[in-house]
């Protein structure tokens, strides 16, 4: 899927979210919020060692074809920097959201629908990163495996 197609698709499931957990009223945004920082900073570690596998497993083959796999591990490395913006983002908005200033001067209604979109957004973003981290590091334990 290009990857504006995803940021779409993540916007729209983020504010579907936030939209629906507003109207029923749901308190789960808020705990969800509470624990978002230490669970990205987890996953983050999670997937640093899940990454550290790849490219134990990428100089494995690269010693067995000459490959250099140049591309495959800028991406890693952009995904480790994505990661670090979106913890980033999450504590920004986690603290705007607490902002009793904001809250009094922007509808609050409208307010906590974009702080929650924007919630829901980056652990969604994170987890089609845990995604494709997962799935590239089963491609590779699959390598050079007759089917």
């Amino acid at each position: 899927m290009n990857r504006v197609y995803k940021i779409i698709t993540f916007v729209t499931i983020s504010f579907a979210l936030s939209a629906l957990a507003f109207y029923l009223k749901s308190d789960f945004v808020n705990k969800f919020a509470e624990n978002l920082i230490s669970l990205l900073t987890t996953l983050l570690a999670i997937n640093i060692a899940s990454s550290t596998l790849i490219a134990a497993k990428l100089s494995e083959i690269k010693a067995k074809t000459g490959y250099h796999f140049n591309k495959t591990r800028t991406n890693l490395k952009a995904s480790f920097y994505e990661q670090i913006i979106l913890i980033a983002i999450a504590f920004v908005v986690v603290m705007i959201g607490e902002s009793c200033v904001l809250i009094s001067k922007i509808n609050s209604d409208y307010f906590e629908i974009g702080v929650n979109s924007i919630l829901f957004f980056t652990f969604i973003n994170y987890l089609d990163i845990i995604r494709d981290i997962g799935k590239s590091l089963f491609d590779l334990l699959d390598f050079g495996d007759p089917e």
